[in-house]
């Protein structure tokens, strides 16, 4: 079946001499994967359909849970297409790869909306890490791993919050404080808005250093040992990070 769906290409890898398979997050069907014949050959004409970053128009032949076929389309945006700054590569990349593992766990077609907000949102020269932790918070209803952050993690009693640890899965009270990081009293505000807002709404990013330092420590830890996901893209933020 010969259908047009609006995407963006999530990685690449090379198939044979010149062709690409794609994995692409649709709009209209989730994750799919597409191959791309003689992609790689400076003569094909889907070679600039088949870059990772891209978001366009794909018309494909879709055939359901298997490899379908790229025949054209448009190309609507490539993101972080212009820029020499390696943070918004790194970031970029993280998002898509950490986008692209959890699709292979809930293949949920909402997540493109939050992909491409996202990205368009890094295009627009935001703040690359609030917006990964943004989208890394919204990530977890999907992996089934949302973090209680009305309790104390290890009284299980409602608490004002004291200090936080992402090993443990949240917050602590001051009762039951041993040596988790202490956070400011307006930090759990500040988490509800890292987990509620609509991305597409963002205009501009105020937050402090410590809460964002915070808040990256605690997402980090708390995939580290509450998820599955391992990926290739960290190290690069790392390195940078130092």
């Amino acid at each position: 079946m010969q259908t047009e769906v609006e995407g963006i290409i999530l990685k690449e890898t090379l198939y044979g001499e010149t062709s690409k398979i794609l994995q692409v997050l649709t709009k209209e069907f989730g994750l799919i994967s597409i191959i791309s014949k003689g992609a790689s050959s400076y003569k094909s004409n889907l070679r600039l359909l088949s870059l990772p970053f891209l978001y366009g128009k794909f018309l494909i032949n879709y055939k359901k849970d298997k490899l379908s076929t790229l025949k054209g389309g448009k190309a609507l945006k490539l993101y972080g297409s212009g820029s020499n700054n390696i943070n918004i590569y790194a970031y970029m990349s993280y998002i898509c790869e950490l986008t692209y593992k959890v699709l292979q766990e809930n293949n949920d077609k909402s997540i493109f909306d939050i992909l491409k907000n996202s990205l368009d949102k890094i295009n627009d020269g935001l703040s690359c890490n609030v917006i990964k932790n943004i989208v890394e918070f919204k990530y977890l209803d999907y992996l089934g791993i949302t973090p209680n952050l009305s309790i104390c993690q290890k009284c299980m009693k409602p608490m004002e919050a004291f200090a936080i640890d992402g090993k443990i899965g949240g917050f602590v009270c001051v009762n039951c404080y041993t040596n988790e990081r202490k956070v400011p009293s307006d930090f759990l505000k500040v988490l509800n808005r890292y987990q509620n807002v609509d991305i597409s709404e963002i205009k501009e990013i105020k937050i402090s250093k410590e809460n964002e330092e915070i808040v990256n420590e605690f997402l980090r830890e708390y995939y580290q040992t509450f998820s599955a996901i391992h990926l290739n893209s960290e190290n690069l933020l790392t390195i940078l990070d130092k």
